[in-house]
């Protein structure tokens, strides 16, 4: 079975800036969306970043978060599903924008 099989959702390659948060908000970890889904996503993120099981997902252009888990890691690369639906960003979280 191919991945593209394995997914929930077709993907769509994307370049985008995102960060990872932590759910109790006190850590952030800048990556870079490779291709999203409904599902999930493909994140690149620094070989030394300490990527906690489950947190939130931010996309730096957006407004709304989304939790997610870690689905696979592979050095630089994760994969992530999302567990919950997308909703509105706290007022604070909209300054990772930049």
């Amino acid at each position: 079975m191919g991945d593209e099989e394995k997914r929930g959702a077709p993907r769509h390659r994307v370049l985008k800036a995102a960060k990872i948060i932590s759910m109790d908000n006190k850590s952030v970890i800048d990556c870079t969306v490779r291709n999203l889904s409904e599902t999930g996503a493909q994140l690149v993120i620094e070989k030394t970043a300490a990527v906690p099981e489950e947190f939130q997902f931010f996309l730096a252009n957006g407004d709304t978060i989304r939790d997610a888990v870690v689905a696979w890691n592979h050095g630089d690369r994760i994969g992530v599903k999302f567990t919950g639906e997308s909703r509105p960003a706290p007022h604070a979280m909209r300054m990772y924008k930049r």
